[in-house]
């Protein structure tokens, strides 16, 4: 009897043991990066709803690693992007048409970094947030009116300037106001009430007080962390001092297509800002990369617009000629130095995707008969193919 009941002992521990490392190993993924000193992606969306349908009205992409920067890169919702069923469209419907899914995989592509990991909370659970803070005090720029009984709930905004206290309701109220002209004016109090939130709800209260604060919004929460985790990220941001937490916005320019407003994506300056903030290093600009541009498809004048338009956008051209044949199907890019250069250039193009990228050697016929032409320390040959234009 002693023999079973110590077998049977003895399996129970087994079980325990096999669920306790179950869950460290599926739960505790971000505590695995953390340890491991790795930089860590998460997707944090502010959730409106217009009728039966949820829109993301707030996306940020929090990054941050130990004893890094914390970075918080706001997300325009109004960024024309491309979702899954091939239209274009603006960023906040790819929650509407896909959820969290499409949404993580249209940021995924356009950022170019992973994002393996999100937060969405909703209006409610955000009143709580700052009410449990007991407000958050900011300097409001200039007073706040606005009235929109179709939103959900009712949106009835009156703010008033100067330094306050926000409560829950009223710091909603502040940051779900759109009525500037452009989405932008909206990311700016966004980052404004964020920073207040850091530093009144993490940064200035002992960690007790932090995991307490985190136990009390995790219902308001739809995450794929576990609790665990998010007692991780919380203890970053508590140890990170402020001067270390970095703000940015992905730089995008107002554009109206089919009398649709949209924010564009500056493609060149946005991989710039990703890399230096995200990845660590710094991207090589326009002014340092030196490209030849030959006409290959024989339109009047591709060369010499092609390369005003990379002129304007500081690169040096030191060559605009035509290519030996006006028979090329396709846009190349050769690569005489760093291939990084070559990235450059091609996303800066209209529609860098007509472009590809190859070495002399892939192209070596075609080299050979444009090297006469080709100055010395040119980086790089752009050869114009069917159907490019910069002005299309």
């Amino acid at each position: 009897m002693r023999k079973q009941i110590l077998f049977a002992l003895g399996a129970v521990v087994i079980v325990i043991g096999i669920v306790i490392g179950w869950y460290l190993v599926t739960q505790r993924h971000v505590g695995r990066l953390v340890a491991q000193g790795k930089r860590t992606n998460i997707l944090i969306l502010g959730l409106d709803k217009f009728g039966s349908t949820s829109h993301s009205d707030t996306m940020m992409l929090l990054s941050l690693a130990p004893e890094e920067d914390v970075v918080l890169m706001s997300i325009p919702r109004d960024l024309r992007v491309k979702l899954a069923d091939g239209g274009f469209h603006k960023l906040n419907a790819a929650y509407a048409k896909g959820g969290i899914a499409q949404t993580r995989k249209t940021l995924t592509n356009l950022l170019g970094t992973s994002i393996p990991f999100y937060i969405t909370i909703d209006y409610t659970g955000f009143e709580s947030l700052v009410d449990q803070l007991g407000g958050v005090t900011i300097t409001v720029d200039e007073a706040i009116k606005y009235d929109d009984d179709r939103a959900d709930p009712p949106l009835h905004i009156d703010v008033q300037p100067g330094p306050q206290t926000l409560d829950g309701k009223t710091a909603l109220e502040y940051v779900r106001y759109h009525g500037d002209t452009e989405d932008l004016g909206g990311i700016d109090r966004q980052q404004k009430l964020l920073a207040a939130i850091l530093q009144k709800g993490f940064q200035n209260r002992d960690y007790d007080s932090v995991r307490k604060l985190i136990r009390t919004i995790n219902p308001y929460l739809h995450t794929n962390l576990s609790l665990v985790d998010l007692y991780d990220l919380a203890k970053i941001v508590h140890d990170t001092n402020t001067e270390h937490v970095k703000m940015a916005t992905i730089p995008a320019t107002p554009v109206t297509i089919d009398s649709i407003d949209y924010l564009e994506p500056k493609v060149v300056e946005m991989e710039r800002m990703i890399a230096q903030m995200i990845r660590g290093i710094d991207l090589l600009t326009p002014s340092e990369i030196t490209v030849a541009v030959f006409n290959g498809n024989g339109a009047r004048m591709v060369a010499t617009r092609t390369a005003e338009y990379l002129r304007a956008r500081d690169f040096n051209v030191d060559k605009v000629a035509n290519a030996e044949t006006f028979g090329y199907d396709t846009t190349y890019i050769i690569a005489l130095s760093d291939m990084a250069k070559a990235q450059i250039l091609r996303a800066t193009l209209p529609q860098p995707d007509q472009a590809t990228i190859v070495s002399p050697d892939e192209l070596s016929e075609h080299y050979n008969a444009l090297l006469p032409y080709t100055p010395n320390g040119t980086d790089l040959l752009l050869i114009a193919g069917k159907g490019f234009d910069v002005n299309e």
